[in-house]
C-alpha cells in the first residue's frame, strides 16, 4: 500500500446538502450479475419510491423511481441498458408498507433489505440482503467501513461526522440478523478528529473505533480485514465464512433510510470536487441523475480548458465520455479534473506496480497478455482477482495506461 496525497480537506469540513433534482433521469438497469427487467410499460406515469425494475435469481436486486413521473423508454448509454425516466416535479409518492425495526426478525430484515433495494454503495454494489445472509456461520467482527482513502472523497466522512447516529440504529438493527460479538468503525488516523466525535454517541454502545494508517487502498475489504482483525484471508473468499461482515458507511445510511424513513435506496451522498468544479461539497443526489446536470448546476472553474470528468475516485473511478452517465448506487463521487492523456510509453521494468499492488499481482503482464488476446494466460495471471484500485496507474513512471488495459483484459474474460 501508498500514501497519496490528499485533497478531502477542500470539501470534508462542508455539510451535507441536498441537490436538485433533474429534469429527466437515467436510472441504470445493470444489477449486480445480470440485468433487471422492467415492471412497467413505456409511456407509463410512476410514483416515486414505485419499484420500476427487478431482477430474480441468486443475486435479485431492485430499482425504485426516485421521482414521479414518466417512464419514457430504455436507453443504450456506455453499453449499459437504462430507464429514461422524465421528471413531472410533482412528489407523488408511492405509499410503501411501513416498516417497524423493532417487530422485525432476521428473515424480515432481510427481505426488507432486497425489496428496498439496498446494495453495496462502496463501489462493487453487492446486494446487502445475501451479504447479511450469513447462514448460521457465527460472527466475530462486523466492521463498519469509514476509509475512504481515495483523495478527493469525503461522502463517507460527511456520513459519519453528521449521521452518526443514524449509523448507530443501522448497526443495531444489523446486529438482530448476524449478533457479532464485535462491531468496529474503522476510519483513517488523518479523520482523527471523528474518533472523540463519534464515541461520545457510542457511549452506551459496544461499538469500538479503529484507527487505521493513512494508505491507499486500505479501503478495500481485504486490506481492511487485516489491518483491523490481523486476519489474512484468502482472495475471493467470502468473508462472513471467516467470521467477519464488512459494510461501507454508505450502505449504512442507505439501511436507516429503508427502515427508519421507509425510504428505499434512490438517493446517495456523494463528494463534488476536482480543481476544475466549483460549489465543492457533499451532495444527496438522486440515483439515475446525470452528469451534465450535475456539471452545469456546479460550474467549471475554467470553461475553456480540457477536462476529464470521473465517475467515483480518482484512483477507481472511470473517465466518461457520455454526459448521460448517471450516478448509480455505487458513486462515491464526481470530479472534474484537468484533463490528463496516458500515454503507452516502454515499459521499463521497474516493478513499482508489482510493489504496491495490494493483492500481489503482476499488473505489467496483464498489459503484456491483453495485447496478445490469451484469456488463459490472464486466468493463470488471476486478473479477476485485481480490485481494480488504480495504485500500479499511479505510480508507473512510464504513464503505461495499466487500467485501461485491465479493464480491457476483464472484458475479454466475460466475454470468452
Amino acid at each position: 500500500m501508498m500514501h497519496i496525497i490528499s485533497l478531502k480537506n477542500k470539501t470534508k469540513h462542508i455539510p451535507i446538502t441536498a441537490f436538485a433534482d433533474p429534469p429527466e433521469l437515467y436510472v441504470p438497469l445493470q444489477g449486480y450479475k445480470g440485468i433487471m427487467q422492467l415492471l412497467v410499460q413505456p409511456g407509463t406515469t410512476v410514483k416515486k419510491h414505485q419499484k420500476i425494475a427487478e431482477l430474480t435469481g441468486t443475486f435479485a436486486c431492485c430499482i425504485h423511481a426516485p421521482v414521479s413521473g414518466i417512464v419514457q423508454g430504455i436507453e443504450d448509454i456506455n453499453g449499459q441498458p437504462h430507464v429514461k425516466l422524465l421528471n413531472d416535479f410533482k412528489e407523488d409518492e408511492y405509499e410503501l408498507p411501513a416498516l417497524k425495526p423493532e417487530r422485525l426478525s432476521a428473515a424480515d430484515i432481510l427481505l426488507g433489505l432486497k425489496e428496498y433495494g439496498i446494495e453495496g454503495s462502496g463501489g462493487a454494489r453487492f446486494p446487502t440482503h445475501l451479504k447479511y445472509n450469513i447462514h448460521d456461520s457465527p460472527i466475530d467482527t462486523f466492521i463498519i467501513n469509514g476509509a475512504e482513502c481515495e483523495p478527493y472523497l469525503s461522502a463517507d466522512y460527511a456520513i459519519l461526522k453528521n449521521e452518526s447516529m443514524a449509523l448507530v440504529k443501522a448497526i443495531g438493527l444489523l446486529q438482530k440478523v448476524i449478533n457479532a460479538k464485535t462491531v468496529v468503525i474503522a476510519i483513517e488516523k488523518q479523520h482523527k478528529e471523528l474518533k472523540k466525535l463519534l464515541a461520545s454517541n457510542l457511549s452506551e454502545q459496544r461499538i469500538k473505533i479503529h484507527l487505521l494508517p493513512n494508505e491507499y487502498p486500505q479501503g478495500g475489504e481485504l486490506q481492511l480485514i487485516k489491518s483491523v482483525t490481523g486476519k489474512e484471508l484468502p482472495k475471493g473468499c467470502v468473508p462472513s465464512q471467516h467470521g467477519i461482515v464488512v459494510s461501507n458507511v454508505g450502505t449504512l445510511w442507505a439501511v436507516y433510510n429503508a427502515f427508519y424513513s421507509n425510504k428505499p435506496y434512490v438517493e446517495r451522498i456523494i463528494t463534488i470536487s476536482g480543481e476544475k468544479a466549483k460549489n465543492l461539497g457533499n451532495y444527496i443526489v438522486k440515483v439515475g441523475t446525470p452528469v451534465s446536470f450535475i456539471i452545469n448546476k456546479v460550474g467549471l472553474e475554467d470553461k475553456t480548458s480540457d477536462q476529464t470528468v470521473i465517475l467515483g475516485g480518482p484512483m477507481m473511478g472511470k473517465a466518461i465520455d457520455d454526459d448521460r452517465t448517471p450516478i448509480h448506487k455505487g458513486t462515491g463521487g464526481l470530479l472534474i479534473l484537468p484533463e490528463h492523456k496516458n500515454n503507452n510509453y516502454n515499459c521499463i521494468q521497474c516493478g513499482y506496480c508489482a510493489d504496491v499492488c495490494p493483492q500481489k499481482l503482476m499488473p505489467m503482464e496483464f498489459v503484456r497478455t491483453e495485447a496478445q488476446q490469451d484469456t488463459e494466460k490472464l486466468l493463470q495471471l488471476h486478473l479477476n482477482d485485481c480490485i481494480e484500485c488504480g495504485a500500479c496507474a499511479y505510480v508507473c513512471p512510464s504513464d503505461i495506461p495499466l487500467m485501461k488495459n485491465i479493464f480491457a483484459g476483464k472484458q475479454a474474460l466475460r466475454a470468452s
